[in-house]
């Protein structure tokens, strides 16, 4: 008996005590755990910065990146890829192919977590020079008018637009078109707006990316 109400005073003698102790002894414990490394992968957008005036980007295989952060687990755990991104300084850019190497110091990252791996560890980029160009616009029409109706008078507003981007591919360049516009049974004169194809083409800028089409209706005369 005596034994077994010794072993009951061990449980029940300053029990309140015992109970903040457990209670501080799981709070450390959960602590430690939470504050313990751990390591985390995402996948990040690349911010290039700083290009020259007179140079644009014409090649870029690598929109993202992919990144290990190790760091708490507190941290890892509410870390949103949000706001961190690889950026890049191109301010050193010269016109033709070079490769920018990405170190992990140009990579922000919260306050107590740290880069231990970037893939790839480096980007290559094609540089065209910038030119200036006015060009003239022009409707692309597709289908047929109300049935004995044609399509007498087609104008653009506005008829030209300007355009800066890479020399190689504006150099060549005549004309600007319109995507398609359906007139499929159109009965009366109409203005149409349409977009501009710009297609592949490296641009920093267009006056206007999209134009006004007038279409002017006539009876087809009787034979």
């Amino acid at each position: 008996m005596r034994g077994r109400d010794s072993l009951k005073g061990f449980f029940t003698k300053n029990l309140p005590l015992k109970l903040i102790s457990i209670f501080l002894a799981v709070i450390l414990w959960y602590f430690v755990v939470s504050e313990k490394g751990g390591e985390t992968a995402l996948s990040i957008p690349v911010d290039f910065r700083n290009i020259p005036p007179s140079l644009i980007i014409i090649k870029n295989p690598v929109e993202s990146i992919s990144i290990r952060i190790r760091g708490p687990v507190t941290l890892l755990r509410g870390l949103s890829p949000r706001g961190i991104r690889a950026i890049i300084d191109l301010s050193n850019a010269k016109l033709g192919i070079a490769e920018f190497v990405i170190n992990r110091e140009q990579i922000t990252v919260p306050r107590g977590v740290r880069v231990t791996m970037v893939s790839p560890a480096s980007v290559m980029l094609r540089f065209e020079r910038l030119i200036r160009k006015t060009l003239p616009v022009e409707a692309i029409l597709v289908g047929k008018p109300f049935e004995g109706l044609k399509i007498t008078e087609v104008w653009v507003d506005p008829p030209a637009i300007e355009i800066v981007g890479a020399q190689n591919e504006l150099t060549g360049l005549k004309k600007i078109f319109t995507e398609e516009i359906d007139i499929s049974g159109l009965k009366k004169d109409s203005i149409k707006k349409a977009a501009l194809r710009l297609g592949e083409l490296h641009i920093k800028s267009v006056s206007r990316e999209e134009v006004k089409v007038n279409l002017k209706c006539a009876k087809v005369p009787d034979q």
